[in-house]
């Protein structure tokens, strides 16, 4: 398998790194995390200590695009000699818990990625527990044999796994997914480089214990008569036909035990073993795979293909290797549909036709609005061609000034009818005769700031004035006009006030949440036992953020993911410090386990930590193992 260079510039892996922090180191030698022993480094280095910084990593993967490779016991992997431009990610301590059932109880077996096999094999068989004796001599961790299907002496993974914990980078997302859901199969599966596996569940039996361990005896006596040591990543060509056609009797045949390119050769125990010798070449190794596969090639007509994971090399070298390539998987597989996304929606519908479909009732209120004769309402409303205007007959000494809507907005005068009278004149029932507009839109106003005669409605302008007859619906939309000038006032003020008070807030608020008032001390109280590491990381990322919106939740989150420690507390003193409050676990006894270290346990016999000394503080437990 492939994980090429890609072409990252410097500018995106300074902006990750400056993303993650501390969680990160720059420029880590990946030889010492590899069973071959050699290769460059990676650029950005992330060991994860929680699940949480597996969310932060999501979170800035998600903002820049860099690559990225997990690194197990990396009993599987060569890295190029020019090392990886990316991000090179291993599990802490949390991922290597082995969690083994109740004697007579469901032979289930829950296994953290980093657990190594030959351990989870010892301790099975220790337990009562058969069907994982073959992982006794596979050099690599659970993570790494679920994610190329590991397997030797007639069985592998799939015969027993159960379902798999995954994380998934790219979307952030946590999931227990069945095996079959992951497209094993004969030394490879669907995963690719943003599945993390956190954990494995598997299904053993119930076997006898000295049998196990006879049959553990027999796999590790032919490991080590058949199988070289030293600095090499197991069997390199997959089996052709599994079962009928071997990859090392392949080359075997073709006299290549001992063949030597530079510090890589085959082993003279085993052809299909490649040593790479103490202090060489990544590349020297990816030489020989090349030319060994050519020989095959020429030889038996047969294509080689590569166990080992590449990384680093350029895509081309890496195929004249005969590795195979990671491809994404199907945004349509079982795999990405356990964790409920689609990564590629399908673009050839357009959105219209996706959408949803209006209801009729909203459709009939949308006829009946925009259809027809309806149409938008101006501010300015002006005569109605069937405006309704009724004229009367007046006496001899006035003639009407308004006859029509027309003339009505075409004349210089106002909409009022003058007498001579300082009483107003009030129609004839009998003999009307006064115009009379129906259409109040045709109404003028008058000046709001005269007093208004309610009974008689006329204007008194002053004692010797005429009098007007004037139409109080003018007056009423005078003040409605005045009032509402009046509420515009009012509000405008109170805006301006608001505006004021909320800027004060604000730019309080924003000094408050500013570097101005952050945090520059962390006090920690009542840690003893955790591990220091985690602690110093998590108080380093505090320092420095505004004290009123630093995170103490995800800080103490990631706190409490030690075993040791039981509840975190975490206060904020003004102006800025803070104080982390550890309750921690209370050991109480240990016991030997069958890799010969000590588990010291607390009173519910949670597993507090490993050590490879005797803890004679605490009571030692005996009987188990």
């Amino acid at each position: 398998m492939i994980t090429d260079i890609t072409h990252v510039n410097d500018k995106d892996l300074s902006r990750i790194a400056s993303l993650l922090g501390d969680r990160v180191t720059q420029n880590e030698p990946l030889a010492q995390y590899t069973t071959y022993r050699v290769g460059g480094a990676a650029s950005l280095f992330m060991r994860v200590l929680t699940v949480e910084d597996l969310h932060s990593l999501s979170r800035a993967l998600s903002k820049v695009k860099v690559p990225v490779v997990v690194i197990g016991r990396g009993s599987n992997m060569l890295v190029s000699d020019r090392g990886f431009r990316g991000i090179a990610v291993t599990l802490g301590p949390f991922a290597e818990l082995i969690n083994l059932p109740t004697v007579g109880g469901s032979p289930i077996v829950i296994a953290g990625a980093m657990a190594p096999l030959p351990v989870l094999a010892r301790q099975s068989v220790h337990h009562g527990l058969t069907g994982l004796e073959w992982a006794v001599g596979v050099p690599g961790a659970i993570g790494g044999a679920v994610r190329m299907n590991a397997g030797g002496h007639g069985a592998d993974m799939i015969a027993s796994l159960l379902s798999v914990r995954l994380f998934h980078l790219e979307h952030g997302i946590e999931a227990n997914v069945s095996a079959a859901d992951l497209g094993l199969r004969f030394r490879g599966s669907d995963l690719t480089d943003d599945h993390v596996v956190l954990s494995a569940t598997l299904r053993l039996s119930w076997g006898d214990t000295i049998v196990g361990q006879s049959r553990l005896s027999e796999i590790v006596k032919w490991r080590r008569e058949n199988q070289p040591g030293g600095q090499n990543a197991g069997s390199v060509f997959v089996n052709p036909v599994a079962g009928v056609t071997s990859a090392g009797e392949l080359i075997d045949e073709l006299g290549l035990r001992g063949y030597r390119i530079r510090s890589a050769c085959v082993s003279d125990k085993h052809a299909n073993f490649i040593q790479s010798d103490e202090g060489g070449s990544a590349d020297d190794v990816v030489e020989l795979m090349t030319f060994i596969r050519q020989r095959v090639s020429e030889a038996h007509g047969i294509d080689l293909r590569s166990e080992i994971r590449l990384v680093g090399f350029p895509t081309a070298v890496s195929s004249e290797a005969g590795a195979q390539i990671l491809k994404p998987s199907n945004s349509n597989s079982q795999l990405d549909a356990a964790f409920g996304v689609s990564t590629s929606p399908d673009s050839s519908l357009p959105v219209p036709v996706i959408s949803e479909k209006l209801s009729e009732d909203v459709l009939a209120e949308l006829r009946d609005a925009f259809e027809g004769n309806a149409t938008p309402i101006s501010i300015f409303r002006g005569p109605k061609q069937d405006m309704h205007v009724v004229e009367y007959e007046l006496d001899d000494k006035f003639e009407p000034i308004v006859k029509d809507s027309t003339s009505f907005l075409d004349a210089d005068v106002p909409a009022v009818i003058e007498t001579p009278k300082t009483e107003p004149v009030v129609p004839d029932s009998d003999n009307p005769k006064r115009v009379v507009i129906v259409d109040e839109e045709l109404r003028l106003p008058t000046d709001s700031t005269f007093p208004i005669d309610a009974q008689t409605e006329t204007v008194n302008i002053a004692p010797t004035s005429a009098t007007f007859v004037i139409i109080d619906d003018a007056a009423a939309d005078v003040e409605r006009e005045v009032s509402f000038k009046r509420s515009m006032r009012k509000r405008t003020k109170f805006l301006i006030t608001g505006s004021a008070v909320f800027g004060v807030i604000s730019l309080v608020l924003i000094v408050l949440a500013s570097p101005i008032i952050a945090v520059r001390e962390v006090e920690i109280e009542g840690s003893k036992y955790m591990n220091k590491d985690l602690l110093n990381s998590v108080e380093q990322s505090l320092l420095g953020k505004p004290l009123l919106t630093v995170d103490t939740r995800e800080a103490a989150s990631r706190l409490e993911d030690d075993p040791w420690v039981e509840t975190v507390r975490i206060r904020q003193f003004f102006p800025s410090s803070l104080l982390i409050e550890i309750a921690e676990r209370v050991p109480v006894a240990w016991f030997i386990g069958v890799d010969n270290r000590a588990r010291i346990v607390d009173a519910e016999g949670r597993v507090l930590a490993v050590e490879d000394g005797q803890p004679t503080e605490y009571l030692q437990i005996t009987g188990v193992g």
